[in-house]
Formats: structure tokens, sequence, C-alpha cells
């Protein structure tokens, strides 16, 4: 579920995967692994929220 989240919200903002791997300062490829079944972090899910402004639980929940 995150990884679509954070797939529509990069296409509604028109920013690609890789760019928003950079805005929010994680590893480049680290949202192709959540595709895969990969979790990130709190950490990494803080990071996200900050530059989404989509809260942690709305980024996990379904």
């Amino acid at each position: 579920m995150i990884y679509k989240k954070i797939i529509r919200y990069c296409e509604e903002n028109n920013i690609s995967i890789s760019a928003f791997e950079k805005k929010c300062n994680i590893g480049n490829g680290t949202i192709g692994k959540w595709e895969k079944g990969g979790k990130p972090s709190l950490d990494t899910l803080e990071k996200i929220s900050k530059v989404t402004g989509i809260t942690v639980a709305e980024l996990v929940s379904r």
C-alpha cells in the first residue's frame, strides 16, 4: 500500500521516483524494494511524511 500511495503522490506532483527519493533523503532504489515486499523503517516513513504531508498513519493504512 505504501508503494502505491507514493506512486500516486509522484504522479500527481509530476516527480520521478528517483527525484522523490532524493527529496526525502532516502537511498536510490529504496521505494522499488517496497514494491517487492520490503518494509520501510519508521525513520523513512517520517521522512516521507514530512515531504508529502501524508501522516505516517495514513501511509501505513490500507
